[in-house]
């Protein structure tokens, strides 16, 4: 597993990279994996082992987040999806899966409705962009960290139950309100991309997504909900791990990196 930076238009942009391509005669598409608010790539880190022994990973920092870019344009979403092309294209992905948690949801699906063709699989895990439902006073409270304290206060509730990562997210989320760029930047993306899908949010049109789609969820998640199932494309898979909360792919790390497996092999298959 390797860290780089590559250099684009309206980059830098860091991502984690690992696996290779496919023996001759067998067919693995990319996958790319995208993180959530206020997270980094390294929130992959118990996934991207096992995901990467039969085809290429690579994990992104999203504008605004880990080593990438600060500048999130105007803040909304929808703005990360043409940057990302810009990425794939610099990296060399031409068609791939896309998995994205939470917010990387969100981004995913902008990617996938901006650029279908690019776009294997849609794997949704804890998503945001499905509808207005989600704990907005939440996320303001992620970008003003005012000390170690909150910031593990605010972790432990990403979770279902105690984990040995709480005090790690927490340290860094009270180092991002610390920085005034970061901080600055966060808070716009909240405010013109969350604040305003939380006031209205039309229904996902998903006649516009010609791709598989599946979503995961933590059963306790305490930041989006379990979305109905009229809110997903009819058919699409639903996972549900009781005993996790908003971040079920390091909560329950092996079911979900599974899930996520044995999704894209089926997928490639057919």
């Amino acid at each position: 597993m390797t860290r780089r930076t590559v250099y684009f238009p309206g980059g830098p942009a860091s991502y984690l990279a690992l696996g290779r391509e496919p023996e001759a005669g067998k067919t693995a598409a990319p996958l790319l994996l995208l993180h959530g608010f206020a997270g980094d790539l390294l929130t992959w880190q118990l996934n991207m082992p096992v995901l990467g022994a039969d085809r290429r990973v690579l994990a992104v920092d999203l504008p605004g987040h880990g080593q990438s870019t600060l500048d999130v344009g105007d803040g909304r979403v929808a703005g990360f999806a043409p940057w990302l092309l810009r990425f794939l294209d610099a990296v060399g992905l031409d068609r791939m899966h896309v998995a994205g948690h939470s917010m990387g949801g969100y981004v995913g699906m902008e990617l996938a409705r901006l650029a279908p063709e690019r776009v294997a699989s849609l794997t949704l895990i804890a998503s945001a962009g499905l509808g207005p439902d989600f704990d907005l006073g939440f996320l303001r409270r992620v970008t003003a960290v005012s000390s170690e304290e909150e910031g593990t206060d605010c972790a432990a509730r990403l979770f279902a139950g105690p984990c040995w990562l709480v005090d790690r997210i927490g340290a860094v989320l009270h180092a991002q309100a610390a920085d005034p760029a970061r901080r600055a930047a966060l808070e716009r993306i909240t405010e013109q991309s969350f604040a305003v899908a939380a006031e209205r949010f039309p229904p996902v049109d998903w006649s516009a997504f010609p791709m598989p789609v599946q979503a995961v969820w933590g059963a306790q998640d305490r930041i989006i909900p379990l979305p109905s199932p009229h809110m997903l494309p009819h058919g699409a898979p639903l996972h549900v791990f009781d005993k996790a909360g908003h971040l079920p792919h390091s909560e329950a790390a092996g079911p979900t990196t599974t899930v996520l497996r044995d999704f894209l092999n089926l997928c490639d298959a057919s």
